[in-house]
């Protein structure tokens, strides 16, 4: 069986563990586990402006250095996952910053499965959709009152709250991973965080086409060169 591999690309040194652990646990929940392999590490632009910076191939800029630097690794889909912070409150309707990422990266690979997925406003408000589910997996402690109506995409400060869930100081590389434990993957965390719904959205449709692609280079290869052993 020939495993697709999707590669993530992040921008922080929190989210390059973090987010190739929440696919993999996402892809369990699917159970499309043996269909497809995460690396450990996602690529790490280490900064969200050297992923909206304008290209420049020898300063290591622009999401198309990035979309490079991923296509080495051979993917079958690739994945960019950036915070929105406070950028998306000041674009206009029709100007949103995922999709011009998305039409940047196009660019460099017209034909490869691709998503680019903005975290309104941050990394941290996924933790704020899914509170229940990370205190179940005993990851909060048991004092702790959890407001039943957080809105995270509206929250400001969202690292605040979760310090104040943990009772300690945020430390990206340290609790990103931690917390990305107890995410679940229910319609209500979708709900609350609408940025997280297309993540998992998002990831639906690039296995999906991952799985087409895939067997159309697999059929073009057998015509190509005969018949071979099968999927």
């Amino acid at each position: 069986m020939i495993r697709r591999k999707i590669i993530p690309i992040v921008e922080g040194h929190g989210e390059e563990r973090a987010v190739p652990f929440l696919l993999r646990r996402w892809l369990r929940h699917r159970r499309f586990h043996d269909f497809f392999d995460v690396p450990d590490l996602a690529i790490n632009a280490k900064g969200c402006g050297r992923l909206k910076a304008a290209y420049d191939r020898t300063r290591h800029l622009g999401i198309e250095h990035y979309i490079e630097a991923a296509l080495r690794n051979q993917p079958d889909a690739i994945l960019v996952v950036i915070d929105a912070d406070d950028e998306c409150k000041s674009r206009l309707p029709g100007n949103g910053l995922g999709p011009e990422l998305l039409a940047r990266a196009r660019k460099v690979v017209p034909n490869l499965p691709l998503a680019v997925v903005v975290a309104n406003p941050e990394y941290e408000a996924w933790f704020l959709a899914s509170p229940s589910s990370i205190r179940a997996a005993g990851l909060l402690p048991v004092h702790v009152r959890i407001q039943g109506t957080l809105t995270p995409e509206f929250s400001r400060g969202c690292k605040g709250l979760i310090e104040h869930l943990i009772c300690c100081r945020y430390e990206e590389t340290v609790h990103q991973l931690a917390l990305t434990h107890g995410l679940t993957f229910s319609r209500r965390a979708q709900h609350r965080s609408p940025s997280y719904g297309k993540l998992l959205r998002d990831l639906e449709r690039l296995c999906r086409e991952a799985r087409i692609n895939g067997r159309k280079v697999n059929e073009e290869s057998k015509i190509k060169f005969g018949a071979g052993p099968s999927e």
